[in-house]
């Protein structure tokens, strides 16, 4: 028998306490999984819904092999759907949790099967969008199986998060992530600098890889260099990131001022390119972080928000702050 391995080393904890509510008849019918993004819950969540469908499990890992298996791999189960913002979109649509509710009112298509959903991520649903998911979750029909994906849960409503299951799934400890970066770049050099970078997350340290996203990084802070050495201004600095994500620039944007927090707290190292910023007095610097953040929040929940303007706000309130003037309060 060909089992399906679970996927990554450091979610054994999880996956024991899932096959031991299975095992014992408690598996609910919401979970919640929430943690960082880029540490692997996607795949957790696939591997799950495998196993709760395989007609011949060990352990609590599917065959593989079953007609349940070979319909799953093939995308074509008729007793799954996944949910996830369509194509070129942030936000799931209402009219997809309508088009769940349907599914989940009728019987599993395979004898004695559950009907099981994959909702990712979670916080892509507006209010509207959830206050519809909640009825199938307060009164699933059938023997119905809801997981739900999050990277901030605190975005979610109080009335999701409380009709769910929520499993914690934390940074994997170091060397665990180093052992599987190293296996999958390549490059154990290069690892170290990678994992520190994507903040401990290893499946986004190796996007980073296969991205080439430290050279974009390291062009970003030459940038910031060149507006602080009047080689450029900061107008001349957001015409050169226009081809650029903003959630990039601002996962990128946030890990360097978490650099700078860091190094105000607790003296830690930090690059030569922003060491010129450690002028910046630490509430400032608390808030233009926590704006970045909720600007973060804010796109990922679908807003229509001009790019340039908003590249434009968030380099003027930052050099602002340098030069002891104050930002404006808000995006």
């Amino acid at each position: 028998m060909s089992e399906i391995p679970l996927s990554y080393p450091w979610q054994m904890p999880q996956w024991q306490q899932l096959a031991a509510l299975h095992e014992s008849g408690r598996l609910p019918h919401a979970l919640l999984l929430c943690g960082p993004q880029g540490i692997g819950k996607l795949r957790f969540g696939r591997a799950l819904l495998a196993s709760l469908l395989c007609e011949q499990p060990r352990a609590f890992l599917a065959c593989g092999q079953c007609g349940a298996c070979q319909l799953h791999k093939s995308g074509a189960h008729p007793d799954v759907r996944e949910l996830a913002p369509e194509e070129g979109k942030r936000q799931i649509a209402v009219d997809q949790v309508r088009a769940l509710q349907q599914f989940t009112a009728q019987s599993a298509h395979r004898s004695g099967g559950r009907k099981l959903v994959l909702i990712h991520p979670a916080e892509a649903m507006n209010p509207y969008t959830a206050n519809a998911l909640l009825k199938t979750l307060e009164e699933p029909a059938g023997d119905t199986v809801l997981v739900l994906l999050s990277h901030s849960p605190s975005q979610l409503l109080a009335t999701i998060r409380s009709r769910c299951l929520q499993m914690k799934f934390p940074l994997p400890e170091r060397e665990s992530a180093l052992r599987w970066l190293r296996t999958q770049i390549g490059d154990a050099g290069s690892a170290e600098t990678l994992l520190d970078e994507a903040g401990g997350r290893p499946l986004s340290a190796q996007a980073l890889f296969e991205d080439d996203g430290l050279a974009l990084w390291e062009a970003q802070d030459a940038g910031l260099n060149a507006v602080l050495a009047g080689r450029k201004t900061a107008l001349q600095l957001v015409d050169d990131w226009q081809d650029r994500e903003v959630l990039e620039i601002l996962d990128w944007w946030l890990r360097r001022q978490g650099e700078l927090i860091r190094h105000l707290c607790a003296a830690q190292p930090l690059p030569d390119s922003w060491r010129a910023f450690c002028n910046i007095p630490l509430p400032q610097l608390y808030m233009l972080y926590e704006q970045a953040l909720s600007l973060r929040a804010t796109l990922l929940r679908g807003a229509a928000l001009n790019k340039r303007l908003l590249l434009e706000k968030l380099l003027l309130d930052w050099f602002a702050c340098a030069s002891g003037r104050a930002p404006q309060a808000t995006y």
